[in-house]
């Protein structure tokens, strides 16, 4: 089996959740994929501090599993925060 994360950006001050997006990296372990859930929100943190700050942004994740014979349908482009 295949992991995948999908996450949303949410505001705490609005309550507000933008649409889940997904990473294309696909984990071969339920443990690898909720560590790489870990590092996109310390990623985030970092990347988008000021914003984070003053937004009062927060990350939203989960994994998913994905079957062998399904096909993920990703994003072509990267979402803008």
């Amino acid at each position: 089996m295949k992991f995948i994360i999908a996450f949303s950006v949410c505001s705490w001050i609005t309550g507000f959740c933008h649409n889940t997006m997904t990473i294309e990296t696909k984990y071969t372990s339920w443990s690898d994929c909720v560590a790489g859930g870990g590092l996109l929100i310390q990623d985030f943190a970092k990347d988008m501090k000021e914003r984070v700050n003053e937004e009062k942004l927060y990350i939203s994740y989960f994994c998913n599993e994905v079957p062998k014979d399904e096909k993920l349908i990703l994003p072509k482009e990267k979402p803008s925060v």
